[in-house]
């Protein structure tokens, strides 16, 4: 079975609970991808990182902008958290992609990276959605989003020089090799034109 997706994390030190979650929606015509990062650590981050996860899944024929709207308000009860949003239009190979917070996503080609989204404040606030960005996709373009958690450069490096391993093969090495030791840490992984999925 191809890989598709690929996804791992890590929580903070002896928090039984991780406050980076991440999750994707296949459907026929297009796929939606996202992570969140809710605001400090623990059960009270998990609950609204888990929170966004939940509403983007009730609101996946929805605009990238419609989603963030639901996500604010669902969020409102909650510590809030940054979050990134990416729809994959499959039968355009359009990519709409909206970020709040420092949620890091770089796009990976086959012979360049480009990084994507920015975003400030984040869901839960009241904020305006952010404007997204919308980009044309090759088949086997790598799309990599990943929380501060996870060493910028390093983890980078990883995803260049590992152009055959599997989006699975990627997000454990990101996740074993740069994931910094004080944040939780998460990492979401798609290549593009596959056929199949695993989680």
């Amino acid at each position: 079975m191809v890989m598709t997706f690929g996804y791992a994390q890590r929580a903070y030190k002896t928090e039984l609970l991780c406050g980076d979650v991440g999750h994707w929606w296949i459907g026929t015509h297009r796929h939606v991808l996202a992570l969140a990062d809710g605001l400090g650590h623990g059960a009270a981050a998990h609950r609204a990182a888990s929170k966004a996860m939940q509403c983007i899944a009730a609101h996946l024929d929805d605009s990238c902008e419609a989603m963030f709207a639901a996500c604010n308000e669902r969020l409102l009860d909650t510590r809030g958290a940054v979050l990134a949003i990416a729809i994959i239009d499959l039968d355009s190979n359009l990519l709409t992609l909206g970020v709040t917070g420092n949620i890091r996503v770089r796009l990976f080609g086959v012979n360049s990276a480009v990084w994507l989204g920015a975003g400030r404040g984040f869901v839960g606030a009241g904020h305006a959605p952010p404007i997204p960005d919308r980009i044309r996709l090759e088949q086997g373009d790598r799309l990599v989003l990943s929380t501060d958690g996870i060493d910028e450069s390093s983890g980078s490096r990883t995803c260049m020089e590992h152009k055959n391993a599997t989006p699975q093969q990627i997000a454990d090495e990101v996740i074993r090799g740069w994931a910094r030791k004080d944040d939780d840490a998460a990492v979401l992984v798609y290549r593009h034109g596959d056929t199949g999925s695993a989680r």
